[in-house]
């Protein structure tokens, strides 16, 4: 018999972190750290590949880099984002994808989401296993931190892993807060799905099977080598086809039109299958059942 189709994912587009165990850091000028650029006679950006808080993963201070508003290095505090889109990406489900030419070394988006403790992160990892969530969203940014972009997040939770990426992670310092960016390792043409080896330990009795299609695929995303080699009874890869298209769920009330704007372009419908009451939009499926929206 068919398999039920699973409950739709319900998540929340935000365009920040969210500290659920702490406030953010707050910055004083003591706390800065100033590069020594200067601005180039040619009119040109400020803090190229040779200013010292790029050279250290450090985004320079809006307000207080030497090189004021044509500063370059301010990438993630601007959220200078490439053009993408999430679709699906066959048996793997959701992929992300570049609507624009990449070259490499560019930045492409920050990974963002739920900032956790880790007590709460590994409550957070069992319930997701016991509850037999398919997708993981855990990023590690260090100092006892994990991002976790399940419940809430922005496009570059749809990266997929795969065996021979053409994107990498890399941790900056913004603002005093670690943050995690995606970035091209080689030029990418428009159209291409983006992609970065996960790399991460697999929580549980059973790697799970990788859908990269590689050449060089190793066959499992994590679990050790006696795990792998004992694998016997991993899902069918055609199931994650199966999956309904998540919900999105704003912020608030008070949308900006950006976030309305990227929103529109994720679910690829207008703007008529809002319901403005709460700023929720309900996937429309010609099951009524599969809506999840809530009252």
């Amino acid at each position: 018999a068919r398999r039920a189709r699973r409950r739709p994912q319900v998540w929340q587009l935000i365009r920040e972190n969210i500290y659920t165990h702490r406030a953010p850091k707050v910055q004083d000028e003591d706390d800065v750290m100033l590069c020594h650029c200067r601005l180039p006679n040619d009119g040109g950006p400020g803090c190229g590949p040779d200013c010292l808080n790029r050279m250290l993963n450090m985004e320079c201070v809006p307000g207080y880099c030497p090189c004021g508003e044509r500063c370059s290095n301010q990438q993630f505090s601007k959220r200078q984002y490439a053009k993408l889109e999430k679709r699906r990406a066959g048996a793997k489900g959701f992929g992300l994808f570049a609507t624009q030419d990449l070259v490499a070394g560019q930045f492409i988006v920050e990974y963002i989401g739920e900032v956790l403790e880790e007590e709460e992160y590994l409550r957070r990892k069992d319930y997701y296993q016991e509850s037999g969530q398919r997708h993981y969203y855990f990023m590690n940014i260090g100092n006892g931190e994990v991002i976790d972009a399940a419940r809430k997040g922005a496009l570059g939770r749809f990266i997929n892993h795969s065996c021979n990426p053409n994107c990498e992670t890399q941790k900056w310092v913004v603002r005093g807060e670690l943050a995690i960016g995606l970035y091209a390792l080689k030029d990418i043409p428009a159209g291409v799905e983006l992609t970065f080896d996960y790399n991460f330990e697999r929580y549980g009795d059973k790697p799970m099977r990788c859908l990269c299609e590689a050449k060089v695929c190793r066959g499992f995303i994590g679990g050790t080598g006696e795990a792998v080699a004992q694998e016997q009874d991993l899902e069918d890869p055609a199931d994650a086809s199966e999956d309904p298209e998540p919900i999105m769920v704003l912020e608030n009330e008070a949308a900006e039109p950006a976030l309305v704007a990227i929103l529109e372009s994720e679910v690829g419908l207008a703007s008529e299958f809002w319901d403005a009451s709460v700023w929720q939009r309900c996937v429309p499926s010609a099951v009524p059942s599969l809506c999840y929206c809530g009252p």
